[in-house]
């Protein structure tokens, strides 16, 4: 069972997950409209005090597609430590802390970051297919992921690869792989990752040079849906993500 917080004004927070212990914490219930610097810098400060941080990672939905609502990423990040020791102290000591008038919601994240499970040698062919295979059954399509290609939750942000954006053509007409353009220099594999895989069917994204990337869904209807509901999101203070189809 989760457990439930109360917030300084009273009102309850939802039932909070619990994932097995590793070295990557999610962050949520944070105020989303403090500016990103100062949010990572804060971040950094706040839980460097238990030990080293490799990345801390933010998201923030307060730009979506035309007429679409809000998307819940607003207010979330990711907090990567070299050890599972460090982030098991930063959760204890900083769950429910007030962070900028709002107690922070501090659990074990779902999945290992790709930069601790390469590390450590874990991630794998095998590690990739099972969360991917992981992935469908939770959105109830069932099946069995086709090859070790496939990849689902944060293993998806693998090694960029930089050549296939190049041999495609963008398109207006439906398709499972997406190109975003105009990516700042800020923005990499692992921050898509985190981005797309809210979005049934993620399977990976793609690097390429000229600040673009590839996104791949298992089916066109899922490409869509996350291209209406992310295309314009705010990646940083000058940057909204530009998303079309791209045709293989």
């Amino acid at each position: 069972m989760g457990s439930e917080v109360q917030s300084t004004d009273n009102a309850k927070i939802k039932p909070q997950p619990n994932y097995p212990p590793n070295p990557t914490l999610y962050l949520s219930n944070i105020d989303w409209s403090i500016k990103k610097p100062l949010l990572k810098r804060s971040l950094v400060a706040l839980f460097s005090r238990h030990g080293k941080v490799l990345e801390v990672i933010c998201l923030r939905g307060d730009v979506v597609g035309k007429g679409q609502k809000p998307k819940c990423l607003r207010g979330q990040a990711w907090v990567i430590f070299e050890s599972q020791a460090a982030a098991t102290a930063a959760l204890e000591a900083e769950r429910g802390f007030v962070f900028f008038g709002r107690p922070l919601m501090v659990n074990y994240a779902k999945e290992v970051s790709d930069r601790v499970a390469k590390r450590d040698g874990t991630y794998n062919a095998k590690t990739k297919e099972r969360r991917a295979k992981r992935k469908l059954e939770e959105a109830g399509e069932g099946g069995v992921a086709k090859s070790a290609k496939l990849e689902g939750g944060m293993a998806a942000a693998a090694a960029p690869e930089t050549n296939e954006v190049g041999a495609a053509q963008e398109s207006n007409e439906p398709s499972t792989h997406l190109l975003a353009k105009n990516l700042p220099s800020e923005c990499n594999d692992m921050m898509l990752a985190m981005l797309f895989r809210q979005h049934t069917g993620y399977k990976k994204v793609n690097m390429a040079t000229g600040n673009t990337a590839m996104i791949e869904f298992e089916t066109d209807s899922q490409a869509t849906a996350a291209l209406k509901g992310l295309n314009g999101f705010k990646l940083s203070a000058s940057a909204n993500l530009e998303l079309t189809y791209l045709q293989q």
